[in-house]
């Protein structure tokens, strides 16, 4: 578009009419928020999804955390709709006008509480957007799926993006409802949308309260002399974050990457976690047997309460392949324990207030 010298005011309203509008669930949660920080600072005009009782805090804090003083100038150009995946008519006025769709909203749970609400949520929920994405005429759609929609092999070997066809039924609900919503983005890509599919192992990051790998730190924070015997994927949610404008911005489209730093043993995280947050290394391991007995007093006692899923996956060994993605972008991740102490550091921050 030409425009002519002297249109200084003109111009950035023409750039915003026909700047490409981005639509992007999950924006008041962990990805999600790392996610709208990102597209904002690179000047994107992004619309994010709410439910009208979410609280926008903890976003807004992840714009500071990132961007320092210009962090509260950027979150306020994020303009925010309110709506719920499940409800076909909010998101068909709220996904309005957009070319590009990042769908990150989802429930992380390794609980066994509530499957069918999990696995309904997860699959119900992607298939409206999908389809709203249809018949919007969306360009791309990018899902955040998971390495858990994958199959997993507890032995050591190799887990590629091919394994999604090996996937075991037997899984947790929170497994289940991300492989059957990737099937959905799958149908709709059948049926003429260009899709992204990523599908991230364990994303390390600092985050409030006990939710997703924090839970790790509150957990060493009163035992860190335990671990346990397992081995486990992680990556950073900045790496995350960064992948996915990058494949979207690229036109990597209409593939599945699986994303993911690097294959930790539980010994070595736990150790590097005890140390950022200054409490013992763990010497103690909990083998399966000892985790099921803690299981069952924990549950007890406790509100929070262990699943069986949780059990297997701190005591197997998961190695995921990220040989795809490291050739498609020529990318470099953050090391896990660069990782560990970003997250230590908000922790003990957060602790000392």
């Amino acid at each position: 578009m030409l425009v002519a010298k002297g249109c200084a005011g003109r111009c950035t309203f023409f750039i915003a009419i026909f700047a490409t509008m981005i639509f992007v669930t999950g924006g008041t949660g962990f990805l999600g928020a790392y996610l709208l920080a990102d597209l904002i600072k690179q000047g994107k005009q992004v619309k994010a999804l709410k439910r009208n009782t979410s609280k926008l805090t903890y976003t807004q804090q992840v714009f500071e955390m990132k961007w320092g003083a210009e962090g509260n100038t950027l979150f306020d150009k994020i303009v925010w709709v309110d709506g719920d995946i499940m409800d076909i008519f909010s998101l068909e006025e709220a996904m309005h006008g957009a070319e590009e769709v990042y769908h990150c909203a989802t429930e992380v749970s390794l609980r066994d509480e509530n499957p069918d609400e999990i696995i309904t949520t997860a699959e119900r929920g992607t298939e409206n957007m999908v389809n709203i994405a249809l018949e919007k005429g969306v360009k791309k759609f990018c899902h955040v799926s998971s390495v858990s929609a994958l199959g997993e092999y507890d032995n050591g070997k190799e887990i590629t993006e091919d394994a999604y066809e090996e996937f075991a039924w037997k899984n947790s609900p929170y497994a289940i409802g991300k492989h059957l919503a990737e099937a959905q983005v799958w149908r709709a890509h059948a049926e003429g949308l260009s899709v992204l599919v990523i599908n991230p192992s364990i994303i390390l990051g600092p985050w409030k309260g006990k939710a997703g790998s924090m839970s790790f730190f509150y957990f060493l924070e009163k035992n860190s002399a335990f671990y346990t015997p397992g081995t486990m994927g992680f990556v950073d949610v900045e790496d995350v974050a960064a992948i996915m404008i990058r494949l979207m911005d690229e036109n990597k489209l209409n593939e599945r990457y699986i994303i993911n730093s690097e294959n930790v043993p539980f010994h070595k995280l736990f150790t590097d976690i005890a140390q950022g947050i200054d409490k013992r290394k763990p010497t103690i391991q909990m083998g399966k047997t000892g985790l099921h007995l803690f299981r069952l007093l924990n549950n007890i006692s406790s509100k929070t309460k262990i699943s069986s899923t949780m059990i297997e996956h701190s005591s197997g060994t998961y190695i995921y392949n990220n040989r795809k993605i490291v050739h498609e972008l020529n990318y470099t991740f953050m090391p896990v324990k660069q990782s560990i102490e970003r997250s230590a550091k908000y922790f003990m921050n957060e602790r000392a207030r």
